[in-house]
């Protein structure tokens, strides 16, 4: 720390410290001396802002990989000190790798799933186009089975953005029981659903699984060429 940084507020020599730590111009030992100091502050802001180095990526890959697990070394000792500003980061966070990492071995799975759910329902309140955050969200609660995931779910089957839709298709494929039919074949008759990589995905889940469509019709007009249906209501492959 310079001399005259002991005549700044703490808020501002946070600031600077993440700054530091989250600039890909600073040299290595700078960043490693700036998230050391964040973590020896230990102040709610200060873990939110060592938090923030997982939104920063090197262009060396083998690096940024080094120093985000040394970050990740330093937070997940802090214990409960890090709920608060591990929930806080995981609300607006870019990546979210490795705060649902910490979140995972700090709480446990099973609070990590649910914390997942609201952070989806939140997104989908948002009127905005960002949609890589519900991807990954989305991505990341496909590999897992549980109760509760095919509600949150659909409420992204007609979300503005196809890879948003895609990947709520496959939470919904990950969970037992899941009645496809019922959850998926309307989005496979949606005259508004365009993206024929949606629509070949879901035919894929009902061949495999060896189900029936209901509305053969609907389906036969809506199918990929891809794919057929027969009178039955089976979906083969073209």
């Amino acid at each position: 720390m310079g001399i005259f940084d002991m005549f700044l507020s703490e808020e501002k020599r946070i600031a600077k410290q993440q700054r530091t730590l989250t600039n890909r111009d600073s040299q290595p030992e700078d960043r490693e001396a700036a998230a050391r100091w964040l973590v020896e502050n230990g102040s709610p802001k200060s873990v939110v802002a060592l938090l923030t180095r997982f939104d920063m990526k090197l262009d060396n890959q083998l690096k940024d990989a080094s120093e985000r697990d040394f970050v990740y070394s330093l937070v997940v000792g802090l214990g409960d000190a890090l709920d608060r500003p591990l929930s806080r980061h995981l609300g607006r966070c870019k990546n979210l790798a490795y705060p649902l990492k910490l979140l995972v071995e700090t709480k446990g799975e099973q609070a990590a799933i649910q914390q997942v759910y609201e952070l989806l329902r939140k997104e989908h309140e948002k009127d905005d186009f960002k949609p890589r955050r519900k991807t990954d969200l989305l991505v990341w609660l496909a590999q897992h089975t549980e109760a509760g995931a095919v509600e949150v779910a659909q409420l992204f089957l007609s979300d503005f953005d196809e890879n948003v839709r895609y990947a709520a298709i496959e939470v919904i494929a990950a969970q037992d029981g899941a009645d496809l039919i019922d959850l998926l074949q309307p989005v496979l008759t949606n005259p508004d659903e365009d993206a024929n990589r949606v629509k070949v995905r879901i035919a894929e889940l009902i061949q495999q699984r060896g189900l029936a469509v209901t509305d053969v019709e609907g389906v036969r007009s809506a199918l990929p060429n891809t794919h057929v249906v027969t009178d039955e209501g089976r979906i083969k492959a073209a």
